[in-house]
């Protein structure tokens, strides 16, 4: 859902907690993919893969628009029936840290309905998430925010 400001990565400049929520996981996504990528050119035997917990009932909702929000009203009662537990929401991380084939760049959740629920396993990334030249234009960003570089090969 989110888009990367490379001019902006703090969100100094139009800030939404959703649409930083929402650039956040698209970076966490793209970050990892160009780690995998950075690790298979040098030769380095690191398996950075992305995981999302998909509609788990946490606080998340609550905390961040109000107990009273209308939001939050629907995601108790609607969204009790499309999400799972925060534990399975958990399943993921869990899977992708232990199973065997689990591959580089991968992305993994649920693989039920939407993405939302479901046995963990590999799941398809969108085309944003893909995006090569973003995910190296936006660690370059990175490197230059943080002062530190990536050690060359």
């Amino acid at each position: 859902m989110g888009s990367i400001q490379l001019d902006d990565l703090q969100m100094e400049r139009g800030y939404t907690r959703w649409k930083a929520y929402s650039q956040s996981k698209l970076a966490l996504l793209l970050f990892t993919r160009e780690l995998a990528r950075r690790s298979r050119e040098a030769g380095w035997r690191i398996l950075a893969a992305a995981v999302h917990p998909g509609y788990a009932r946490t606080s998340l909702i609550s905390s961040s628009f109000g107990e009273a929000s209308l939001f939050n009203l629907l995601h108790r009662t609607v969204g009790a029936h499309l999400s799972h537990t925060a534990e399975q929401g958990a399943l993921p991380t869990l899977y992708a840290a232990t199973d065997p084939g689990i591959q580089a760049g991968g992305l993994y959740g649920p693989t039920g309905w939407l993405g939302l629920v479901g046995d963990p396993g590999e799941v398809p990334i969108a085309p944003k998430g893909r995006d090569t030249e973003m995910g190296r234009l936006l660690w370059e960003r990175s490197e230059q925010l943080t002062g530190v570089e990536w050690p060359k090969a």
